[in-house]
């Protein structure tokens, strides 16, 4: 007996040795429970990481991961909602599987390091979901910038601090939130087929790390207070921005670059953007417009291109740090981005030059001032037009910018608590709600745009609802003209194929045919009539 026993140790410790003597996996109740040298972790009867605990020199571990008894499950599969992996199995000492028949996950434990690999066996996305505690509080990115959560990106590597302890994650992935009760979730998402692996690697934050979090932390307490003057200095984005050509992104017909932005966190930024002209004689000085992308876009050449094709040169830059790859949350931050869109919600306590309609506002005056600048650009007949946020950003930017000639918002509009929106600003609270409604929405600037203005929507707009748009171009001091549309799709695409946009453009940028205007209109029993007028023949009506 005392053989078989000391042959027994042997075994383990040879074993162990091979892979680390400081992880042991261990089943209990249905679960494996996991204990390596700087983590504690386990792995659910479903196949979830549904407990990763970082281990201090005192004191018990610390948890990264909310784990529910049904979503959210810590680190899991999403497929149209939470997707169990049933068929558990340990294989090797220090690896756990768990598959079911749409996906297979594979945990490799080592001593400072948990490898998670994903296949993706349905015909569909499915996505990779790790959802942090709320005590996690700060998050730092690729760049070795460091962030007071909630914030939003995508990077190839994060890392996640609590209480001196820290979890990097390697691997593309999404970050957003809050969701539900105030989590940060991480996000991988997997093409049908496709298979990906992330690595945990636990630990303690060493001085700087800590010393950068406190910072992180501190510029998030700081309430911020109303302006003294004016929310965006005219004068200072009136100057032409510095540009730097891209490597990357090229598109044919256009140029893609960066220019400057404004600081971000006490750190410089840039912006990307497409930006063309068409070709222009010797001494001729062409239109331009300014073109400020929706939620879920970037910059797009293609938008830039259409208007070159018609006279204009255009710029289209993406107002939300990203580069033009991948979809919405998934596109990738660069060094120098500034904060994620759209809408600023949950950033309303940041300091008022930190948060989103600050900056995607400062960039959209930036892009005017940089086309000013160019020799083929009559600076008096430049424009601005958005689509969806990118409308709501138009209809504030007509009230700043003195500058433009015109402003067409599609969609978008203020009066943000006669819209969809209505619930997300009132999320924020009472105090939060109303310094976002003071600062950021369009109601508070659009009694001072002056310039004509064409409102474009659909009868049946989703986001932005006809009462808020009513309010909203009654608003303005110049000219209005309203185009809305029975039934009209919510989209980028069809945003930009309105030709009505173009004529409307013409007529004042270019002395083009004014669009017909209505000069009365009412009902006789079950039929109405309208009076206009028109420069042309109208050769077509629709119902």
């Amino acid at each position: 007996m005392r053989l078989r026993l000391a042959l027994l140790i042997v075994s383990i410790i040879c074993v162990s040795g091979a892979w680390g003597d400081a992880v042991s996996v261990m089943q209990q109740d249905g679960e494996w429970l996991v204990s390596g040298a700087s983590y504690e972790a386990t792995v659910g009867a479903d196949g979830a990481l549904t407990s990763m605990r970082v281990k201090q020199a005192e004191g018990e571990p610390l948890e990264f991961l909310v784990c529910n008894t049904s979503a959210p499950r810590g680190l899991y599969t999403y497929l149209a909602g939470w997707l169990p992996l049933g068929d558990v199995q340990q294989p090797e000492a220090n690896v756990v599987t768990a598959s079911a028949e749409k996906a297979r996950v594979r945990y490799e434990f080592g001593e400072d390091a948990v490898t998670v690999t994903l296949e993706n066996l349905a015909d569909e996305q499915m996505s990779l979901l790790g959802i942090f505690a709320v005590e996690v509080n700060t998050i730092s990115d690729d760049f070795g910038f460091f962030y007071a959560l909630p914030m939003k990106g995508a990077w190839n590597q994060t890392a996640w601090y609590r209480e001196g302890a820290k979890l990097a994650m390697e691997g593309r992935a999404s970050v957003w939130g809050p969701w539900s009760e105030g989590y940060t979730v991480w996000q991988l998402k997997l093409n049908a087929g496709a298979s990906a692996t992330v690595t945990l690697r636990p630990g303690i934050q060493d001085e700087q790390e800590a010393e950068q979090v406190a910072k992180a932390l501190e510029g998030n307490q700081e309430k911020p207070t109303d302006p003294e003057g004016p929310m965006w200095d005219m004068e200072l984005l009136s100057r032409v921005p510095q540009t730097w050509p891209s490597e990357t992104h090229l598109e044919e017909g256009v140029d893609t670059i960066f220019y400057e932005g404004r600081p971000f966190r006490g750190r410089p930024t840039r912006v990307f953007a497409y930006m063309g002209v068409p070709e222009v004689a010797p001494g001729e000085k062409v239109p331009a417009m300014v073109l400020v992308h929706g939620g879920g876009g970037t910059a797009y050449a293609e938008w830039v291109r259409i208007w070159n094709e018609r006279g204009y040169a255009a710029i289209s830059m993406d107002t939300c740090g990203n580069l033009p790859e991948g979809q919405a949350a998934d596109r990738p931050r660069h060094e120098f981005s500034g904060p994620p869109g759209w809408g600023g919600w949950g950033q309303t306590d940041w300091p008022r030059e930190d948060q989103w309609t600050y900056h995607a506002v400062a960039d959209a005056l930036l892009a005017n001032s940089l086309l000013r600048s160019l020799p083929e650009v009559d600076p008096e007949r430049i424009g601005v037009t958005g689509i969806s946020w990118g409308g709501y950003l138009t209809s504030l930017i007509a009230g700043v910018d003195p500058r433009l000639k015109l402003a067409m918002p599609v969609y978008g509009c203020g009066y943000y608590l006669d819209t969809h929106f209505a619930t997300p600003v009132k999320a924020e609270g009472e105090e939060g709600a109303d310094r976002w409604m003071r600062w950021w929405d369009p109601s508070a600037y659009l009694k001072d745009a002056a310039m004509p203005m064409m409102w474009v929507t659909g009868t049946n707009d989703f986001a932005y609802w006809l009462p808020g748009l009513q309010k909203s171009y009654r608003d303005p001091i110049g000219p209005r003209t309203l185009c809305v549309t029975l039934r009209m799709p919510h989209g980028h695409g069809s945003g930009w194929a309105l030709e009505e946009l173009y004529a409307y453009a013409d007529s004042i940028l270019k002395d083009g045919t004014a669009l017909p205007r209505i000069t009365g209109q009412g009902r006789d029993g079950d039929e109405v009539w309208v009076d206009f007028e028109s420069p042309t023949a109208i050769h077509e009506g629709h119902q």
